[in-house]
């Protein structure tokens, strides 16, 4: 598809999302070096299993929807955290292979990006209202989780008019602009939102690996401990 824009749309679409992707991705720079400099805890407890097997175990646990209760009893409930970060992988690829890309994006190809932002909004309104009713979400929830899922949402349901549009041969419209100035936004805020929670996941997962994994706790079924703290 042709991607014929005002040369103002043009230059929020790329130069503008160009300097605010290099200052998200200086800020990760900072955060992770940041983290890398600090201590690991000390495991004190007595080495009965494999520390490095138990932090890759830990790490692949997104993967493995049995070993977490919530899910193993409510399959639903991982199809939706499935689907909604699909959406998100594809509403965030969508301001990348619109502007660079638009031969890529064909009917065919724009259709399935807009089914999983059109199933992500609705999962996003699910997720707000369970934020809002459930008891035991609402107590731990802040208002930085309430303000980024209700900003996905909303994400989700312009990024599906942007894309409606555009497939039809109107690619500079004010949905459009929309889009991209909420995907610079994005770019800005993400770095100090939980939505960096992407980031900080392996750093959780493998030093919560290392502990369960020395105690035992994760692969049991290790007879010869790899690495002794000692």
């Amino acid at each position: 598809m042709e991607n014929h824009v005002s040369y103002a749309l043009h230059i929020l679409e790329e130069p503008v999302q160009y300097l605010a992707l290099a200052f998200m991705a200086l800020m990760y720079i900072i955060k992770i070096s940041q983290m890398l400099k600090k201590p690991i805890p000390p495991e004190k407890a007595e080495l009965k299993g494999d520390r490095v097997a138990g932090a890759f175990d830990s790490l692949l646990n997104v993967l493995k929807p049995w070993s977490m209760e919530s899910t193993r009893n409510n399959p639903y409930f991982y199809i939706e955290f499935l689907i909604f970060h699909i959406g998100v992988a594809l509403t965030i690829g969508a301001t990348f292979f619109i502007p660079l890309f638009p031969s890529l994006m064909t009917l065919t190809v724009s259709k399935i990006f807009m089914i999983f932002m059109g199933l992500a909004f609705l999962i996003g309104l699910r997720r707000i209202y369970r934020r809002l009713t459930v008891p035991e979400i609402r107590i731990i929830s802040s208002p930085d989780d309430f303000f980024a899922i209700t900003l996905m949402t909303v994400f989700f349901a312009v990024g599906f008019g942007a894309m409606s549009l555009w497939i039809k041969g109107s690619p500079d419209t004010g949905w459009m602009w929309i889009f991209f100035l909420m995907t610079t936004f994005f770019l800005l805020y993400v770095p100090f939102s939980k939505i960096s929670h992407y980031v900080l996941y392996p750093f959780g997962r493998i030093n919560f690996g290392r502990i369960f994994g020395g105690r035992g706790v994760l692969n049991k079924n290790v007879k010869a401990p790899s690495w002794n703290p000692k």
